[in-house]
């Protein structure tokens, strides 16, 4: 191995680990707006974890996406192109301004307290509840340094059901899909991801990078400390991911990701979530996830809209639809198209860029929350 090869080996580890630490953190609290009594977060731990930021989400890591140029899992999503004219790629960071601004722009569906017809779906309980809570899933596959995978053939049948269920939500609103799916490759996703490592300025960036982790990652006390103190803005999976920093930059070999759930294989289990076995939770194979979603999608008809003006449902009626307006059935649509893309079998992602971080956060944090705390209603 050259001298060369061994800095790059280096700077995607710690690359790896740095941005597993900031994403086990949950919300970004080292940022402007987020300093407050809730969160806790002094200024001496802020400091060096913008810092840290700074270096990763550097705009010169990743090149402007080019007309005809592939998609790349690693840094693109791979079931959209960029909604434009041109044919290129649509980047993490334009997705996330892509979908939070149609959000933000959503008329609802409510015309004096009455659905208002072809403005809203109204989906199935369960249907609704599994297909939610896999945003987590897409959230965790899209998470910052993430390492390479290769997906397993097993995923064949929950990729395919991800696909189905996005049309079923698009079908009331006459709506169509916005990708084929089919189970070759698609023409625009590349085979092969550009690597983190991949910069004129290696050397230097290595010795950037080593620094402000290390800062930033002796600020965080030890598992043992955080679990003494009244810290409660400080997840415990950010004190592991601190520590595994600081044996890394040590010199010493150590896991640089750590998946929710111990024992995961991404190229053959779920990536968040569990199947019950001898009471504890074992990773979750693809097929199990499979079962589960086809007896959701028995357990009632498929989603709908209104063809006239009628009353929301009412829980203390029994009625247990879901009600979504067409804005938020289409962008969760379009969440389950990436999610299938991605968990067919034979699709290779190499690390996963930084610059997930505010797409994966809003995946799995805010747009999840926003759908099962009040489930649409």
């Amino acid at each position: 191995m050259t001298d060369l090869q061994a800095e790059a080996v280096a700077y995607e580890q710690l690359y790896s680990a740095v941005a597993h630490m900031l994403w086990v953190q949950e919300y970004p609290a080292w940022r402007p707006g987020y300093e407050s009594e809730r969160v806790g977060w002094p200024q001496e731990r802020c400091a060096p974890w913008r810092e840290l930021e700074a270096l990763m989400a550097r705009p010169s890591d990743a090149a402007a996406p080019r007309p005809g140029e592939p998609s790349d899992p690693a840094q693109h999503l791979i079931s959209r192109r960029a909604p434009s004219h041109e044919d290129r790629p649509l980047g993490f960071e334009d997705a996330l301004t892509d979908w939070t601004t149609r959000l933000n722009a959503d008329p609802g569906y409510l015309d004096d307290y009455s659905l208002r017809p072809g403005a809203c779906v109204l989906v199935p309980s369960p249907r609704h509840w599994i297909t939610v809570f896999a945003l987590r899933e897409l959230a965790w596959r899209l998470a910052p340094g993430r390492p390479p995978v290769t997906i397993g053939p097993d995923a064949a049948r929950l990729s395919a059901l991800a696909h189905e269920a996005a049309d079923a939500l698009r079908t009331p609103l006459g709506t169509s899909a916005s990708a084929p799916h089919s189970p070759s490759a698609a023409p625009w996703i590349s085979p092969s991801s550009r690597r983190v490592s991949d910069v004129p300025d290696l050397r230097v960036r290595l010795e950037e990078l080593r620094g402000a982790a290390w800062r930033a990652a002796e600020v965080i006390p030890s598992l043992e400390e955080l679990k003494a103190s009244p810290d409660f803005s400080l997840r415990a999976g950010t004190a592991v991911a601190a520590s595994d920093v600081r044996t890394l930059l040590g010199g010493h070999s150590v896991q640089v990701w750590r998946e929710y759930l111990g024992g995961v294989d991404p190229s053959r289990h779920l990536l968040w979530g569990s199947a019950a076995a001898g009471g504890k939770g074992d990773p979750k194979p693809f097929s199990k996830e499979a079962d589960d979603w086809i007896q959701a999608f028995t357990d009632g008809p498929e989603p709908w809209t209104p063809t006239d003006y009628q009353r929301p449902p009412e829980r203390d009626r029994g009625e247990t639809e879901v009600v979504l307006s067409a804005t938020r059935a289409a962008v969760l649509a379009e969440l389950l198209d990436e999610l299938a893309v991605r968990l067919r079998p034979g699709l290779h992602s190499g690390l996963i860029h930084y610059s997930s971080y505010d797409l994966a956060h809003f995946i799995g944090e805010r747009f999840w929350r926003e759908l099962t705390s009040h489930g649409g209603f």
